[in-house]
């Protein structure tokens, strides 16, 4: 079967699930090209590997590549859901100890985010931490410039799942959601996030918020914003 890879950005993670078998050919190549070219855009890279059938040594070779690369530029790439028959591969190889493998991909996203460089301040600076979650990329995009740009530390998502698992890992004050995403496997979203924090903020966006005039929506976000988070 043809290696197959989808990715999803969790704020400064990307996430790339793998399809198939990762061996020598097109199958390594399309591997090296893609998480290379991951490692220089986020620097931390998840791959999630339960849907992975086989890894020959080419394949594994590339996987501890990528990883060399990965640290050599202060990130890491980290692997999840390793299925058994390649754990015990890596294992056989002596090569497991050249990764940092999780069993899911949430605790991979999470020891990324208490890793090093993030609990040393990835922007070496101290403003609010808050999460955005929006269905839209490019929506997500201006929310996360627009807030960076007014002196706050965001990260976006496109799911409450992902950004449930932020949460956790950031400790984030505040979190700005969908007017289509009050909701997550029927119960509701300011619930699921308070399981993780019962102090968290939320800010449920207008509906229409993808189609108001950006001045406009951006100067009622830092308002909002703005009174959720002032002291008292």
């Amino acid at each position: 079967m043809q290696l197959r890879l989808e990715s999803r950005p969790v704020g400064d993670v990307l996430v790339i699930q793998c399809h198939g078998r990762i061996v020598a050919g097109n199958e390594v190549f399309t591997l090296h090209s893609f998480v290379g070219d991951s490692i220089v855009k986020y620097g931390d890279v998840v791959l999630q590997l339960d849907q992975v059938d086989f890894v020959d040594s080419s394949g594994l070779g590339a996987l501890v590549r990528l990883t060399q690369a990965a640290r050599s530029k202060g990130g890491d790439l980290k692997l999840s859901g390793v299925p058994p028959r390649i754990r015990k591969t890596l294992e056989m190889t002596n090569l497991l100890s050249q990764f940092e493998a999780y069993d899911s991909v949430e605790e991979a996203i999470t020891a990324a985010y208490l890793g090093s460089r993030y609990s040393r301040g990835k922007t070496g600076d101290a403003r609010p931490r808050m999460l955005c979650v929006y269905e839209s990329t490019d929506v997500c995009t201006f929310l996360r410039e627009v807030l960076c740009s007014a002196g706050y530390n965001a990260l976006t998502t496109l799911s409450i799942d992902d950004a449930r698992t932020l949460l956790k890992a950031t400790k984030a004050k505040l979190v700005v959601v969908s007017a289509r995403m009050q909701s997550i496997h029927g119960k509701p979203t300011r619930k699921s996030l308070e399981e993780i924090d019962p102090a968290v903020a939320l800010l449920i966006l207008e509906e229409n918020f993808a189609t108001q005039d950006p001045g406009e929506a951006a100067e009622k976000l830092l308002s909002s914003v703005g009174g959720l988070l002032a002291p008292g």
